[in-house]
């Protein structure tokens, strides 16, 4: 079954993910070729442009939390293209409901592994860019005039050849133990809040019962970084439903000195019932 089979309707809302920043214009190009090429568009949400320049896996993390709370039929350009100019292809895919462009680098790796049924397309650039494309701006040339296309009713077969190797990327697991989980530091957000791969899941029914152990510091679990006294730090559950390592009225990753990628140990005591 098909995305136009099943009757889904492009919501008119187009979604930009980048890590152009602000400073230059190439976002507001993409938001003109957009306008441009769709007289249906009613939206073009920006979901951030501050990701670090090249990360590919921040940006896959960002996208992966961040689509669900679009209506079915948005359409979600990422645009994070270390290889912008190279023989990488750039996809076109149907996944969960919505449709989702990005360079084949692994940016939606995520999101299409968890969909058995996703249906991913290397987008034909002489079909459906702009005539003159730059080889260093395929999101102005490339995936905004494909976005505007399947915003005014482009079927996504349309759009060009199906592909099954697209390039895979997936986060790391936690180490689980019942009263011992290794986790990894996934993201350091702008508050330098350090959030991990630890989902609340494996906490059982009493999350408060943990502890963060990190170089002779042990962080309790709060409900909400107000149940700290101003300056500690303490471990809470976000919004993300992920496991953060916080401190309140300031910034965690530059007092614990650390950054994505290290290693970090949840404890519980083996006298509090799961």
């Amino acid at each position: 079954m098909t995305l136009r089979s099943a009757r889904l309707r492009s919501s008119g809302i187009v979604t930009l993910l980048t890590d152009f920043g602000l400073q230059d214009t190439y976002v507001g190009v993409m938001k003109g070729v957009l306008h441009a090429r769709a007289p249906t568009l009613r939206a073009v949400v920006d979901l951030t442009h501050a990701i670090s320049p090249q990360d590919v896996r921040a940006a896959a993390f960002h996208l992966v939390h961040s689509w669900r709370w679009f209506e079915t039929g948005s359409v979600h350009v990422a645009v994070v293209d270390p290889g912008v100019g190279s023989a990488r292809r750039c996809l076109a895919a149907g996944a969960h409901g919505h449709w989702f462009l990005a360079p084949d680098n692994g940016l939606l790796g995520p999101i299409l592994a968890a969909d058995p049924g996703a249906r991913v397309h290397a987008i034909d650039a002489e079909r459906h860019g702009h005539a003159r494309r730059s080889r260093t701006f395929h999101g102005r040339d490339v995936f905004a005039p494909v976005a505007a296309a399947l915003v005014d009713g482009l079927e996504l077969e349309e759009v060009g050849p199906p592909v099954a190797d697209w390039r895979r990327l997936s986060f790391p697991v936690p180490r689980v133990a019942p009263t011992r989980i290794e986790a990894e530091v996934l993201l350091a957000d702008r508050f330098g809040n350090l959030i991990t791969n630890a989902e609340a899941s494996l906490l059982g029914r009493s999350p408060e019962s943990w502890s963060i152990e990190h170089a002779g510091l042990s962080i309790p679990l709060r409900g909400t970084y107000a149940e700290a006294q101003g300056g500690a730090l303490l471990g809470l559950v976000n919004s993300y439903g992920l496991v953060e390592i916080a401190r309140r009225d300031g910034s965690a990753a530059a007092q614990l000195e650390l950054a994505v990628g290290d290693a970090v140990v949840l404890s519980r005591s083996p006298e509090v019932p799961a």
